[in-house]
C-alpha cells in the first residue's frame, strides 16, 4: 500500500481541510443531520453512513430508523493519484465501531464495499450503487480512453447541463432540487475529479460478507438492467433515499433486523 507522505497533496480547499458537515448553511435552512434519532434511545446503535459524490449527510437526512444513530462519514481530500482503497483506508479512521453496519450511496456504496474489505462489519448496504466493477456501466468506462473529466472545467460542465442532471437523479420535487443545487455548490471540483476516475476504473470482485443491495427500478445514473440485486424499489430513482425516504426507511429497518449481530 502507498505511503500517504509518498503522494503529493494539493492544497486543501477551506470546506475540506478539516472533517466537518459541508454546509453550514443547511443547517440554517432547517435540516436537522440527527432528525431522525431517537433521542430518548441513549443505547443507540450507530450505522454509518457514506453519501454520494461530494455530498453529505443532507442526502439521509429525511431517513427514519428507530434506535439507531447515524454516523455520517466526511470526505477527506483525496491525494493525486490516491488508489480507492487508500482513501478507504483514511476514511476507516473515523469509525469507532469494531463491527460497524456500513451504508453507502452511489460512490458511497463504493467506498463501503472497499471499507468493509479492511475491517469486519456486521452489515453493509448498498443503495444506488455498484457492488463490483462488473456493475459499473460499461459506457462509464468510456472515461478511461476519453477524460473529459480532466481536461475540462467539470463542474462548470456540470452546470452547464444542470437540467439533464436533475433527470438522471430523479428529482421532480423543487425542494429536492434546491437541496441538490446547494450539494452541487459545495462539491469540490478536485474531489469531484479524483472520484470520477475511482469510479470508471473501479475492477472490485469482492462481494463482502453479510452485503445487502438496495436500488432503484428507474435509476438512470446506475441502471438496474439485469443486475442481480437483493431488493428493488419500483419506480425508485437514484436519490430515492430523499424522494422515496419513507419507504426506504421501512426497507432500511427490515434489512437491519437481519444483522446476524443481533439473532
Amino acid at each position: 500500500m502507498t505511503d500517504t507522505a509518498e503522494l503529493q497533496i494539493e492544497s486543501l480547499g477551506p470546506e475540506l481541510q478539516t472533517p466537518k458537515l459541508q454546509s453550514d448553511g443547511a443547517i440554517a435552512k432547517g435540516l436537522d443531520p440527527f432528525a431522525g434519532v431517537d433521542k430518548a434511545d441513549e443505547a443507540s446503535r450507530e450505522i454509518y453512513f457514506i453519501s454520494g459524490l461530494g455530498a453529505d449527510w443532507r442526502v439521509f437526512h429525511r431517513l427514519q430508523l428507530k434506535g439507531y444513530r447515524p454516523v455520517y462519514i466526511c470526505w477527506e481530500r483525496p491525494c493525486r493519484g490516491e488508489s480507492i482503497e487508500h482513501y478507504a483506508q483514511r476514511l476507516l479512521a473515523q469509525v469507532t465501531t469494531e463491527h460497524p453496519i456500513l451504508v453507502g450511496l452511489s460512490f458511497g456504496g463504493l467506498m463501503a464495499v472497499e471499507m468493509a474489505k479492511l475491517c469486519d462489519p456486521a452489515q453493509v448496504i448498498v443503495i444506488s450503487s455498484a457492488v463490483t466493477g462488473a456493475q459499473v456501466p460499461n459506457y462509464y468506462k468510456l472515461f478511461r480512453w476519453l477524460p473529459l473529466q480532466l481536461v475540462v472545467p467539470f463542474k462548470r460542465l456540470l452546470w452547464a447541463v444542470y437540467g439533464l442532471m436533475t433527470w438522471l437523479f430523479g428529482l421532480d420535487d423543487p425542494e429536492d432540487r434546491s437541496l441538490f443545487r446547494q450539494v452541487l455548490v459545495d462539491t469540490d471540483p478536485f474531489f469531484l475529479k479524483w472520484a470520477i476516475n475511482r469510479v470508471v476504473g473501479w475492477r472490485n470482485q469482492v462481494v463482502p460478507k453479510n452485503l445487502v443491495q438496495i436500488h432503484g427500478g428507474r435509476d438512470r445514473v446506475f441502471p438496474l438492467g439485469d443486475r442481480n440485486v437483493d431488493i428493488v424499489l419500483p419506480d425508485g430513482g437514484h436519490l430515492m433515499v430523499l424522494n422515496r425516504a419513507e419507504e426506504l426507511s421501512q426497507l432500511l429497518m427490515a434489512t437491519l433486523a437481519t444483522d446476524p449481530a443481533q439473532a
